[in-house]
């Protein structure tokens, strides 16, 4: 989902953010509890759980709630601003821009570097370069009676005149003699 949501956007149970650094999220639990964790370590929360919150909207009035039902069970008390929209910042904080600066924050912004990934997380890669495909598998080509170089080379190589490149890729000192079962590798 990113590391925002706009006036109208709204986050359901077991939706989260993630902090553009990865390190962070803001999750609205299945218990109805909005929590931000550092790498999975709660640093803040609403204190919700078990209220029955079951989305938590940036409305277009200003003010960011936990709803249960219709029922408001947490706000920011920022009814009235303008062009709002909450980001979870790469400092950790959590913060209701509006159109006038900052109208709200959870004011857990640190300086500290992000918390190490776990043993079993894996790092985000900004810019990760594909792995070269594998080359392919080599073909060769079983020698049967009546085989030329020649004749192997006009079927793989498309020209019979080439049949000097398979000797050499096979280390074949004559090219006028190669035995029946010999394993050829074309190039």
């Amino acid at each position: 989902m990113g590391d925002t949501l706009n006036a109208g956007q709204k986050l359901g149970r077991g939706d989260s953010l993630t902090s553009s650094n990865g390190a962070y999220t803001l999750t609205l639990q299945d218990d109805g509890n909005l929590v931000l964790a550092a790498r999975g370590e709660a640093v803040w929360a609403t204190g919700t759980n078990g209220q029955g919150v079951d989305r938590a909207e940036v409305q277009s009035d200003g003010n960011f709630v936990l709803y249960a039902g219709d029922t408001p069970k947490w706000h920011s008390e920022t009814k009235g601003k303008k062009d709002v929209r909450l980001v979870l910042q790469d400092d950790r904080n959590v913060v209701l821009y509006s159109a006038d600066g900052s109208a709200w924050s959870s004011r857990t912004e640190t300086d500290a570097p992000p918390p190490p990934l776990a043993f079993d997380e894996v790092a985000p890669v900004a810019n990760e370069v594909p792995a070269p495909p594998a080359p392919p598998a080599p073909r060769t080509h079983t020698v049967v009676s009546g085989d030329t170089l020649f004749n192997i080379a006009k079927q793989y190589l498309g020209d019979g005149n080439r049949y000097m490149e398979l000797a050499k890729a096979n280390n074949i000192a004559n090219p006028d003699h190669i035995e029946v079962g010999q394993v050829i590798t074309i190039p």
